[in-house]
């Protein structure tokens, strides 16, 4: 939980927003933005004005919810009837323009508000919410620094765990019982539609190089074509690339890492793949600065990919290429910025973003590297710390 004041900084960021694009209401739903506004979930919605108190509704849980949301406006409600009394009661029935996250809520729920403001005209807020979220306070990014150490321990955790013959779930499981005895929530939030996820990934060899639907270079074949991601439950094989790419949920906020594990020596190409990866990281680095283009960070690791000769094969083959290199995360795994084609917006202070050059290898797999760092002043602090070499049992 934040103090008051933190909840209270980001309503006013929000009202200016809405008062800047003529916005009376915004209408949130979402576990994220609920969560972000209030510090809990449990509301059924929150209705923030674009002048005055914030309202939240709710049918279970009230007295939790005032619980972890003292400070805050709280209306029980059990049928429409009720929830048309509430709106008139805040005055809120006059609003002109209403701002929902349209691509999250449910398009039954959008008429079901319609209902009560026919007159008004509804617009998408997705995009202005996600933005609001870019720039992380101190506290927050203090949270996702202490799950940055905890992925340090990864290298440990592997090599305690390896035996010949052990399999990607077995492996995936020791990890995953590290992370959760470490105070990871047990989920990873995703925005984007139909993608889902636990803890992350474990894929040996070909298997890393099953193609996926999210935008994302591996995902793992996983146990069953109905959840197709993470570890199977085949073993992993000597001198086999093993993809180890793990998100670390500590109390909502995400941070994440990849890391690559063989058991024997790999092929020289691995090694060659890693060292490319690892430069264009490094390299991006330094680059990494208030006020640089996302694309245009993402145009450098292209470069970069090519002179070390792997145009190719960076960020995925053929249809299944993906053109970014990085993204931002916190309460979500898969947040602005973007580092990404043709993304002109800017870096800023405060922000939170994931590298993670990678290459798929026809026959081989996937090779590549992760870490979350912070934009700073001068420069960025990494909040995953852990050593950078191959893990190589």
């Amino acid at each position: 939980m934040f103090p008051e004041i933190e909840y209270h900084t980001r309503l006013k960021r929000l009202q200016e927003c809405l008062c800047k694009q003529e916005i009376a209401l915004a209408i949130l739903s979402d576990n994220v933005d609920l969560y972000y506004y209030s510090g809990s979930v449990k509301p059924l919605y929150a209705l923030i004005p674009a002048e005055g108190e914030p309202v939240l509704l709710a049918r279970k849980a009230l007295e939790q919810i005032a619980s972890e949301v003292p400070w805050a406006k709280l209306e029980f409600f059990n049928n429409s009837k009720e929830l048309r009394q509430i709106i008139e009661k805040n005055q809120l029935q006059q609003a002109e323009k209403i701002g929902l996250p349209l691509d999250r809520i449910p398009y039954n729920t959008v008429l079901r508000w319609q209902q009560f403001f026919p007159q008004t005209e509804i617009v998408d807020l997705a995009w202005e919410l996600r933005k609001l979220r870019m720039i992380k306070s101190s506290l927050e990014i203090e949270i996702q620094r202490r799950a940055g150490k905890v992925m340090s321990g990864v290298p440990k955790v592997v090599r305690e765990a390896f035996y010949a013959g052990i399999t990607e779930l077995e492996l995936s499981t020791a990890l995953e019982c590290y992370f959760r005895l470490n105070r990871h929530t047990g989920l990873v939030r995703c925005h984007r539609e139909a993608v889902e996820m636990n803890y992350g990934i474990c894929s040996g060899g070909v298997h890393s190089l099953a193609g996926t639907k999210f935008e994302g270079i591996c995902s793992g074949l996983g146990l069953s074509p109905s959840v197709p991601y993470g570890a199977t439950a085949l073993p992993i094989h000597q001198g086999e690339a093993v993809v180890l790419d793990y998100a670390f949920n500590l109390e909502g906020y995400h941070v994440d890492q990849t890391r690559m594990f063989s058991w024997g020596e790999p092929d020289q190409k691995v090694y060659q793949a890693y060292q490319a990866m690892y430069l264009i990281e490094q390299e991006l680095i330094k680059e990494l600065k208030p006020g640089k283009s996302w694309g245009e960070l993402y145009d450098l690791a292209l470069q970069i990919a090519a002179q070390e000769g792997f145009a190719t094969e960076f960020m995925g083959l053929s249809t299944d290429k993906v053109k970014f290199v990085g993204h931002g995360l916190g309460l979500e795994l898969d947040e602005p910025p973007f580092l990404a084609i043709g993304m002109e917006e800017l870096l800023a202070v405060g922000m939170v973003l994931a590298l993670e050059p990678k290459v798929s290898l026809p026959g081989i797999g996937v090779v590549g590297i992760e870490d979350t760092l912070v934009i700073t002043e001068t420069g960025v602090e990494s909040l995953t710390k852990c050593k950078t070499e191959m893990i190589i049992v």
